[in-house]
């Protein structure tokens, strides 16, 4: 497939403790950086199971910084984003937006994303219900599009600092897709009320929404918002159904399995050298 500008490279990060690989996360990073500078979140959220990918925005002029070439998912016009209408406003509108970003951009930004959905699919096997798509900033814009468009149905979508409206298409797939919606209410470039436009849009059309917002939080992301994505995710990719088996079972199981089974349960098994370590682990569970 041919786009405008070509996208950089994709980073990743295996599933934590030697985990098999289950379920996938998309991250798209903000205006200017890269997947480099997301690539710390798989380590630092400890998921089990999940391999994460970082794609990296095309190189391309920006018009809001003087037309200097950085990436970016798409071109932006003009920051801070607008808020004076959102405020009375029902949800964000099309024209509210085509003021400041290039629609060009963002359906190449979506059709590349939905690319890298389709080969998670098709070449590492992972089922579309295990795949989540995430983004920060115009990141998010383009996943919570990205999203919504899917032909299949995903496990759900986070957005950061970011904003959704009633310009989004729509897919029957993904009609009722789980969102995770955070905001900084002190966010200069991205105002918190487009977060809460985005949650009020989304609520309204049925979505399961998450909305979370973070005191004194400018654009960017802190870490308590990352501990109520990490919630997010593990509800939505590993469920609230509790361990997979009874405690009697899973405590005849040999230490080499045992310490598996935990592991892909989400518990730190480190330092963990005796049967009877693991088993006091395997107590918490139920």
């Amino acid at each position: 497939m041919s786009y405008a500008y070509p996208f950089g490279k994709v980073y990743e990060t295996a599933p934590v403790h030697n985990s098999n690989h289950e379920a996938t996360v998309i991250m798209l990073h903000g205006l200017g950086d890269t997947g480099e500078g997301w690539s710390f979140t798989g380590q630092q959220l400890q998921i089990p199971g999940v391999k994460w990918l970082y794609p990296t925005a095309p190189t391309r002029p920006i018009s809001c910084n003087m037309g200097m070439a950085m990436p970016g998912w798409f071109d932006i016009k003009d920051l801070p984003l607008d808020a004076t209408r959102i405020e009375s406003a029902e949800e964000v509108s099309k024209e509210d937006m085509d003021k400041h970003i290039g629609e060009e951009g963002v359906k190449d930004s979506v059709k590349y994303c939905l690319e890298l959905v389709k080969k998670e699919i098709e070449v590492a096997g992972i089922p579309p219900e295990k795949i989540i798509l995430g983004g920060f900033s115009q990141g998010g814009h383009v996943a919570a599009r990205a999203a919504l468009e899917c032909d299949v149905k995903l496990a759900g979508c986070v957005v950061l600092s970011s904003w959704v409206g009633s310009f989004f298409g729509g897919n029957g797939a993904n009609s009722a897709l789980p969102f995770f919606v955070g905001h900084g209410d002190a966010d200069p470039m991205v105002p918190v009320a487009l977060g809460q436009k985005s949650n009020a849009f989304l609520s309204k059309l049925g979505h399961d929404v998450t909305f979370r917002t973070y005191r004194g939080i400018g654009h960017s992301c802190s870490m308590e918002e990352l501990d109520d994505m990490k919630d997010f995710l593990v509800q939505r990719l590993q469920g609230s159904g509790g361990p997979k088996l009874a405690f009697e079972e899973a405590s005849q199981l040999s230490v080499g399995k045992l310490k598996k089974y935990l592991v892909e349960a989400g518990v730190d098994v480190t330092g963990c050298l005796e049967k009877s370590d693991l088993l006091e682990k395997l107590k918490g569970l139920y």
